[in-house]
């Protein structure tokens, strides 16, 4: 019976400039999951018609490929190592289920909302923008603005009206998005423009911001440069819509415009960091020609203990590809971990300073008038937002690390007594943290979460406290909570009528840190902006809302700014988009093809994930920068 390819599969054809000692090639499932596969493989799918036997499959095969193979040898392929991945239907029955993986900071409950087709249509208007003479030209009024806006200008009086009305920051908030969705246009137009076809633009939730993302998937059957550029079109056209905005100023006057290109320029600076799913992670990823570059971060790390051989995935890349790989682990690893340590030993005071907003705008609710009462309200949902984010993350990653490691350790005793050791080492560590102590006490006014802070709490980590160590609470006069101070207000600033003012302890300014300045986290990373986010600063980060960060308490910009994500999906992982955005993970399981036969290789197949362009979402909050 002659086989047949499953339906809706697509053969995209060699991965150019990839950074394999061996080019792969790429085939994309009718969901969407693009599969890295040997040629071997791909040479034996390109046969299969549903006509051909496996007979005349494999005397084709044999003429392309160069090496001899049987009709069994070829039956053997196609039964045990295309069916599995979904490459070849099975007849007469259901075929296997399709293995997937959970990768780590993934865009969540995607929902389309532009079609493919009206997503191609809107690339062909914006086309053009993409000439090399348009680039240059924008790039050079963008440098002209810029000399202006901070050389000369200044945005200090637009920043000021924002703070002081609240219609203001709900118009920001609003431009802030649309940003966020012209931004997934300038994935999609780049995508289009080196000849590939973009899918749709939805949304979806990145950890527990909500996110924009275009499927840029097909974009890996350009080259590098093609590739580079689908990466790069997003944060061009956040350039381009900066540009638009000064237009926008110079007709009108309108000082908070100037404010928003300033959030503009955060936004790119925050697309271009690499150590989560952002645009600067793909565009590292595409730099060196190697899919997914989380997956390679554990094997990576084995292979420099020099008494075991170093794995597939690390001996499989060409050495200048190895390299690059070796260099970003040990960059983003520290990162990470210096970002996910800040994030625990704040917790208690972040979860304390959501709780007291979400208070005191629960109580100014019902003395305010309808606006002001429903812009309390939604303050009050998003809010939750981090303190949710840090709660989904810990327990999204603990789950994963110890499943992961509990599997590992099967059959090893000691490893698996190791493993235990150390899980009730770490949660006794948690307790000792997390454990009321008197450190659940709102960030103040003042504080400036300063990395030099950050490290003077981590010091302080045999207190128990490191968060809010004695010393410092008294120099904060015990840090009270807004909520307790201001227990009649009507309006910020104001009081009840007849009731007393009420003072607030002030912090001195010139009393030491002793305690260390609090660093809180909580940044969105997704596609695109979609609601304020309190106390949350760049550090890790989807043009949507970005993964939990550390936060720089007490800044004193008045907006978040959402950052692009673009995730890759493998063949075991869940179908992706492409991300631009909150920002912005995860490795990929390495699905191995080993043949019985002498007369056929041992074919590996390593499915990359395809590219999912995110969007931050976006806070706008006052005082602090989220």
């Amino acid at each position: 019976m002659a086989p047949q390819l499953a339906p809706g599969l697509e053969l995209i054809g060699e991965y150019e400039d990839s950074g394999f000692k061996e080019t792969p090639y790429l085939a994309r499932r009718a969901d969407g999951q693009v599969l890295q596969l040997p040629r071997l493989l791909y040479v034996l799918a390109e046969q299969i018609d549903g006509r051909r036997d496996y007979d005349e499959i494999a005397a084709r095969v044999t003429r392309a490929f160069g090496r001899g193979l049987t009709g069994n040898g070829a039956r053997y392929l196609a039964e045990e190592k295309l069916v599995p991945l979904g490459i070849v239907a099975v007849r007469g029955g259901t075929g296997p289920a399709l293995q997937k993986v959970d990768p780590l900071l993934a865009l969540r409950l995607r929902v389309g909302v532009v079609p493919e087709t009206v997503v191609n249509r809107a690339t062909r208007v914006f086309r053009p923008l993409f000439l090399p003479a348009v680039v240059v030209g924008v790039l050079s009024a963008l440098v002209a603005l810029d000399g202006w806006l901070f050389l000369v200008h200044g945005v200090a009086t637009g920043a000021r009206q924002v703070l002081y009305d609240p219609l203001l920051v709900l118009l920001l908030l609003g431009l802030i998005v649309l940003s966020a969705a012209f931004h997934e246009c300038g994935h999609a137009t780049a995508c289009a423009y080196g000849g590939a076809r973009p899918g749709g633009i939805g949304a979806g939730i990145y950890i527990v911001w909500p996110a924009f993302y275009t499927d840029v998937t097909d974009a890996y059957r350009l080259g590098r440069g093609g590739r580079l550029r689908t990466d790069l079109g997003g944060v061009y056209f956040n350039m381009i819509f900066i540009l638009a905005t000064a237009v926008a100023y110079f007709a009108t006057g309108f000082e908070p415009l100037l404010l928003l290109i300033l959030i503009q320029h955060l936004e790119i600076m925050h697309q271009f960091l690499p150590f989560i799913r952002l645009d600067g992670y793909y565009i590292v990823s595409d730099l060196t020609g190697v899919p997914d570059m989380f997956a390679r971060i554990r094997p990576t790390l084995a292979s420099l203990l020099p008494w075991r051989r170093a794995d597939k995935r690390v001996r499989e890349l060409k050495p200048a590809a190895r390299a690059a790989v070796t260099v970003y682990v040990f960059a983003t690893v520290p990162t990470l971990l210096f970002a996910f340590g800040i994030m625990v030993v704040n917790a208690p005071r972040i979860f304390a300073t959501a709780y007291d907003s979400v208070l005191l705008h629960y109580d100014r609710i019902g003395r305010e008038d309808a606006l002001h009462a429903g812009i309390s309200a939604l303050q009050m949902a998003i809010l939750i937002l981090p303190a949710a984010g840090l709660a989904v993350s810990g327990l999204r990653g603990g789950k994963r690390a110890l499943l992961g490691s509990w599997r590992r350790t099967d059959g090893r005793p000691a490893a698996r007594a190791l493993l235990v050791v150390g899980t009730a080492a770490t949660t006794a560590l948690l307790a000792w943290l997390w454990w009321p102590n008197g450190e659940y006490r709102p960030i103040q006014p003042g504080e400036r979460g300063t990395l030099q802070g950050a490290i003077k709490q981590l010091r302080s980590l045999a207190g128990g406290r490191p968060a809010l160590t004695p010393t410092r609470q008294r120099q904060l006069h015990g840090a009270p909570r807004r909520h307790e101070l201001e227990p009649h207000l009507q309006h910020p600033g104001t009081r009840a009528p007849g009731a007393p003012p009420q003072q607030r302890p002030q912090p001195t300014p010139s009393a030491p840190a002793a305690g260390g300045d609090t660093v809180t986290t909580g940044r969105s990373a997704s596609t695109s902006p979609v609601g304020p986010a309190p106390g949350v600063a760049p550090g890790v980060a989807p043009t949507i809302g970005t993964p939990p960060s550390p936060t720089l308490p007490g800044e004193t910009f008045p907006a978040t700014v959402g950052t692009t994500v673009s995730a890759i999906t493998t063949q075991v992982s869940t179908p992706s988009a492409t991300v631009s955005t909150p920002v912005a993970t995860v490795s990929t399981p390495v699905a191995t093809v080993s043949t019985p036969s002498a007369t056929v290789p041992t074919p590996t197949v390593t499915p990359p994930t395809p590219t999912v362009g995110v969007t931050t979402g976006v806070t706008v909050t006052v005082p602090a920068k989220p």
